[in-house]
């Protein structure tokens, strides 16, 4: 498809996403994007034990800092599309690098537990969140035909990047300490910055649309300045005469018409001859300036549009062409210079959501399931440290998570683009057989047991989060997709935050796993039957 810019003033700009080329290279940096910022959040875990034992301070406090990193992060959803509509991917991806390189920088010098909550949980976290909107748009506006499997590609980095670092964090704890793992992973996120730079600007980014109108529009007022001039100087020239060839009474009003002139545009606008002739002049100059506003059609919709299909931090999906078709990516947007950025965060409000049954009861479900979906991430070494089996091994049910899941995403996106598969009933059953095994976890004592736990937990949690954003529009169509995913966030950054934390504080109560695993299976496996109902929900709003 060809991407057409077309103003009177402006050379045609003819776009057409080449599915190859340099995009590949983009493809390649979002998987190293991914493979970084995803593989530290996820595998954070290892880092638990380390944690209570040198800051001396409880399981619950510990684990404030892993619910706080991606709570953060989800939070920051539409401030990077906001980044990125004005700055660009290149820039923004920068810009998030640098902060979190100085979140982990900072880390290093920590003795206090509580200043890892800024350090980490908020620094880092601000600059994960700006990383990865850039990170999958870019990917977009490189790929058409081949969009869901460049992207599918790029994403699947965060599991692979789960499963290498899990082993490689315990690797650089033993030898460099806690603080001294920090400032390598300062290090390690500098690399984003090159990455940043592989991602070329394509002419119909925003910011670069931005950057055009911004030119145009200068280049405009000095033409308009000049051609102003030009027929001031001829409309006097022409309408002197005419003036003072009459005679006219001169009223005591109208005396001000022989004062001294100090600025000649207002001086010819008293002339009543000229205030006529210059009806056209005005017109022109409001024509000029009415052109200058430039309609672009454009490859991809809104930034959070196309973050929705991969569904913010934990996205590694691979949607075939059944899922992406649903979010038809062609329209038409118009680019305003003079919109205020009070109206660009509005355009990500819309209250009016939280009166629809129907976002109302799947908000409900995602918010359970996101009670719990980072639990197993966080705690699964520390609770098999617990049951004796060594930490080497215990590390690598971390990294069994991670592969397991990103295979699970792949094969249920699969499923779900095959015409005769209900998504709503795929993802509903996915997510109660998750809350099944994470209840039953508890009994398993052996090493086999909890990889076995793993694997199920990995491949079926991979549904929650590689079918959340096509269930939107599924439920409420492609044109609230922006504003309800951009809401559905605040029910998952807020579940995520209270969700780990209470885990640590039931621990430290009963002084074992085997309850707080069960509690958050419950609620995973009802949020799963919750959406078994949402069809009769949705019947009797269209009924009523």
């Amino acid at each position: 498809m060809t991407i057409v810019a077309n103003n009177q003033n402006l050379i045609n700009i003819n776009y057409v996403p080449p599915d190859g080329g340099w995009g590949w290279v983009v493809v390649f940096s979002s998987l190293i994007i991914h493979f970084i910022m995803d593989g530290i959040t996820y595998s954070l875990g290892t880092y638990l034990t380390n944690f209570i034992q040198q800051f001396r301070v409880t399981r619950s406090e510990a684990s404030v800092v892993h619910a706080l990193l991606p709570a953060i992060t989800l939070s920051c959803g539409p401030i990077a599309s906001i980044f990125t509509n004005r700055f660009g991917c290149r820039e923004t991806t920068i810009y998030g690098a640098l902060i979190a390189s100085f979140g982990f920088f900072v880390s290093f010098f920590v003795k206090s537990f509580f200043y890892l909550y800024i350090s980490i949980g908020l620094i880092v976290g601000i600059g994960f969140g700006l990383i990865y909107v850039p990170a999958i748009v870019s990917v977009g506006y490189y790929f058409e035909k081949k969009r869901s499997l460049a992207i599918g590609i790029a994403v699947c980095g965060s599991g692979f990047g789960t499963f290498v670092l899990s082993p490689i964090n315990r690797i650089l704890v033993n030898k460099y300490g806690i603080n001294g793992a920090f400032l390598i992973k300062s290090a390690i996120i500098l690399n984003l910055i090159v990455c940043g730079i592989l991602i070329r600007p394509v002419p119909i980014e925003p910011s670069e649309v931005n950057k055009r109108n911004k030119i145009l529009k200068s280049n405009q007022r000095k033409t308009i300045k000049n051609k102003n001039e030009k027929m001031l100087e001829s409309k006097i020239t022409e309408s002197l005469p005419t003036v003072f060839s009459k005679k006219v009474e001169i009223a005591e009003t109208e005396k001000s018409f022989l004062a001294p002139c100090r600025d000649a545009i207002e001086c010819t606008k008293s002339f009543p001859i000229l205030n006529e002739n210059s009806r056209n002049f005005s017109l022109e100059q409001n024509s000029s300036q009415a052109n200058s506003k430039t309609q672009v059609r454009q490859i991809n919709k809104s930034t959070l549009d196309l973050m929705a299909h991969i569904r913010s931090l934990q996205s590694i999906t691979a949607l075939t062409s059944k899922s992406l078709s649903g979010l038809n990516l062609n329209r038409v947007i118009d680019i305003e210079e003079g919109n205020s950025n009070k109206n660009k965060i509005k355009k990500f409000i819309d209250f009016s959501l939280l009166k629809d049954p129907v976002f109302i009861f799947f908000s409900i479900s995602n918010f359970l399931t996101s009670l719990g979906f980072n639990a197993p991430f966080i705690y699964i070494v520390d609770q098999a440290n617990s049951k004796g089996i060594p930490t080497n091994h215990a590390d690598f049910l971390l990294a069994t998570i991670g592969i397991s899941n990103t295979i699970g995403r792949i094969i249920l996106g699969i499923l779900s683009d095959m015409k005769r598969v209900n998504r709503l009933y795929l993802y509903s059953t996915v997510l109660t057989i998750c809350g099944i095994a994470t209840c039953i976890e508890p009994l398993f004592t052996t090493y086999t047991g909890l990889l076995t736990y793993s694997v199920v937990f990995g491949f079926t949690s991979g549904g929650y989060v590689s079918l959340t954003s096509v269930l939107l529009v599924d439920l409420l169509g492609l044109d609230k997709l922006t504003n309800a995913f951009g809401m559905l966030l605040v029910f998952q950054g807020i579940a995520t935050l209270i969700g780990p934390p209470s885990i640590g504080i039931l621990y430290d109560i009963f002084n074992s796993y085997s309850i707080p695993f069960f509690i958050i299976g419950i609620l995973i496996g009802i949020s799963g039957l919750m959406c078994f109902f949402i069809p009769f929900i949705k019947a009797f709003k269209q009924k009523n």
